[in-house]
Order: C-alpha cells, then structure tokens, then sequence
C-alpha cells in the first residue's frame, strides 16, 4: 500500500502447491477501505504467472493459466482475458468510508504449464481528486505448480510474497469494466487485522483518460494470453 493510500488488499483461498490440470481452485481477493472519507472508484487487475524471463512464451505460466472472476450481477464466472491476455484492469468498486468488497476469483492451470514457482497477483488503485494523484495497493502470492498426476494431499495455503520487481503493461478490458460493489464495512474502530499490508510495487498505475492502466510484473511482455490452459 502507497504511502497516502487507505486502501489494503489481501489474497485467500489460494492453495499453496496446485497439480497442473487440476481444474478450477476458487480464491477470494479482498480489499478494505481504512479511511472515514469514501475514496471513490477503485479499478481491479489480478494477474498469475512466474518469474521466467524467457523470451519463449511457452515458458511463462501466464501462457497456460486460465483466470477468471465471478461477475457479483449475472453470478457467471467471466475471463479476464482479451487481446492482450490475462491479469488486466477487470472491474471497477466505489467505496465509501470503511467499506469493504470480496472480488471472487478462480484459475485453471494447463497439464501443460511449466511446473515451479508461481504467482498470483492483485492490484486496486484511485485517483485522489483532492490531492490531484493516484493511490495505490497491492497483493502478492506465491504458490508451486506441480507436475500433472502428483499427489497434493495437503496443498496448504498461498503465502504473501515479497513482490519486489517493477511492473510493466496492462490495459482496461474490451466493453469497459464491470462494476464490483461492495460486500462489507470494517468497525468503527480500529481496522481489519485481516488485511495486512503488503508492498507495494512503485509505479503501479497510469491514468489514461476516464480509467487508470494497471501494470503486471513482466518488465517488456504483456501477460500470456491463456489459450492453451486446458
């Protein structure tokens, strides 16, 4: 989170080891506003993918992940996806004071991906018309994809990564963003002790026009376009 910004996140649900072509694993992204003042339209990107800088998109993890969010209107599970591949800017919450939104979110990763390391990302920003700037906070974890057919009795949970290398990329979806309203209100009092902080990455945000860009990590890519997950 941004040194000005009142907004936290937070990743659950995530399983810590996922079998490659397993299926769906549902995980819930939260997010928290800790201010008395409402902060406006916060805009959503959520990305997963590993570190490798291969040239060869046949070695991201993003090239074979599917990623989607559950759309809270039509209750249907919705790609992330468009023409530059997924973890893009999603959906969009208006938050007032203290006010809280659970994003639903779930991957399917291919038989085919790369196994090893792996992460999952989300991001939220706003613009703070008052101070004339952008805020915003973000959420990294990491998890292990294993090799198709391996046992994954106790998959544990994803842990908070340290999520320090610089983003690149990302744009708002194809048709606008949908809109995410909220879920919950923290206490009067004091703040959510299940909303830790976690590192923000500089740079996160752009504005461009009426919405902001979100950025993921891959420095020179954009993201895998997650048509072979399977």
């Amino acid at each position: 989170m941004d040194e000005g910004s009142q907004l936290s996140l937070d990743v659950s649900g995530l399983p810590g080891k996922i079998v490659a072509g397993s299926g769906w694993h549902t995980f819930t992204l939260t997010a928290a506003n800790h201010s008395e003042q409402a902060i406006g339209t916060v805009q959503w990107l959520a990305a997963v993918d590993n570190d490798s800088m291969s040239d060869d998109e046949n070695d991201w993890l993003s090239t074979y992940t599917q990623l989607e969010f559950l759309n809270p209107e039509t209750k249907e599970w919705e790609s992330l996806a468009d023409e530059l591949g997924n973890g893009l800017y999603f959906g969009e919450t208006e938050l007032k004071a203290k006010e809280t939104v659970a994003i639903k979110l779930r991957l399917n990763i291919s038989a085919k991906a790369p196994v090893g390391d792996g992460w999952a990302i989300g991001l939220g920003g706003y613009v703070d018309a008052e101070k004339n700037c952008i805020h915003s906070a973000y959420a990294e974890y990491d998890f292990t994809v294993l090799k198709p057919g391996s046992s994954n009795e106790n998959p544990g949970e994803a842990k908070p990564g340290k999520g320090d290398k610089p983003p690149a990329g990302g744009k708002e979806p194809q048709g606008g963003a949908k809109a995410i309203p909220p879920t919950g209100s923290l206490a009067t009092t004091g703040s959510s002790s299940m909303l830790p902080t976690v590192g923000l990455i500089g740079g996160v945000a752009v504005v461009v026009g009426a919405g902001a860009i979100y950025t993921v990590r891959r420095r020179t890519k954009g993201v895998g376009a997650g048509s072979d997950a399977a």
